[in-house]
């Protein structure tokens, strides 16, 4: 039907207006991957794996105005949002069942501060490639080594190395931020 690859602003103005066509190229460009992401946290649940992923290109399609303006990534604001739609469903089923989640997702789930966690994510916006790129794919996308290794051209021993460092350096940097962020708060309201 519509087989050229659009830019993501492209892809907004479609959404909004002519949001059948910008749904269909938003997921031929981007379907596999909210899939893949999905499913790695739905493993066990292919049909909710399938319903979180539409859903994700239903929440683009209702956001493409204000994302649009805030010149966020879209592949970026796709992997954000295709994995927190899947966890919200997994404890969702989790509670429904009474089923435990898997070691996988756990660390996934624990309870983020929202200052945090906005602060993680201009960090690791921060790092340069090939770093930025493999850090995404681990722990947004869910690929393993071994796929990060064979997408990018390298040894999965040098991606886990890498993985290691960056995440060193990110805890050292994210403490260092939060620390000047205590310090001041402790400072603007007299506390010792």
């Amino acid at each position: 039907m519509w087989e050229e690859a659009f830019s993501q602003q492209q892809i907004y103005r479609l959404l909004e207006k002519d949001p059948e066509r910008g749904i269909y190229v938003l997921q031929s460009q981007y379907g596999k991957m909210i899939f893949r992401i999905v499913s790695r946290i739905l493993p066990e649940y292919p049909e909710d794996a399938e319903e979180v992923a539409a859903d994700v290109l239903v929440a683009t399609w209702q956001q493409a105005s204000l994302l649009s303006q805030s010149h966020k990534p879209l592949g970026a604001w796709l992997t954000v949002t295709a994995r927190n739609r899947a966890i919200d469903r997994r404890r969702l089923l989790s509670r429904k069942q009474i089923l435990p989640l898997n070691e996988e997702v756990d660390f996934l789930v624990e309870t983020i501060s929202s200052d945090g966690e906005d602060l993680i994510g201009a960090l690791v916006a921060q790092m340069t490639q090939p770093d930025r790129e493999i850090f995404l794919r681990r722990y947004y996308r869910l690929e393993t080594a071994k796929e990060i290794g064979e997408a990018i051209g390298m040894r999965t021993h040098t991606v886990n190395v890498r993985l290691a460092r960056g995440r060193k350096k990110l805890k050292d940097e994210y403490l260092k931020q939060m620390g000047k962020e205590c310090r001041r708060y402790e400072k603007q309201h007299g506390v010792s």
